[in-house]
């Protein structure tokens, strides 16, 4: 019998550079969106979270999809 994979969730992240801490440490910031539709194209995801982030007053770093799938046997 094989295992198969089914989607269950996905998540979107947008990393922010918020600066650096008293000690010169580099300050990150995550905000995260559930409910991502599985069908979401990286173009369609990119766009999306463009914007999302263009609407924060910190830089953003880096995009980030988050997939969680269910192993079956």
């Amino acid at each position: 019998m094989a295992a198969t994979l089914e989607f269950n969730q996905a998540t979107a992240k947008i990393h922010f550079n918020a600066g650096v801490n008293e000690k010169g440490l580099f300050i990150r910031k995550i905000k995260t969106y559930k409910f991502i539709n599985d069908d979401a194209t990286p173009a369609n995801m990119y766009t999306a979270l463009t914007q999302l982030a263009s609407l924060s007053s910190y830089p953003f770093i880096q995009l980030e999809k988050v997939v969680t799938e269910d192993l079956h046997n």
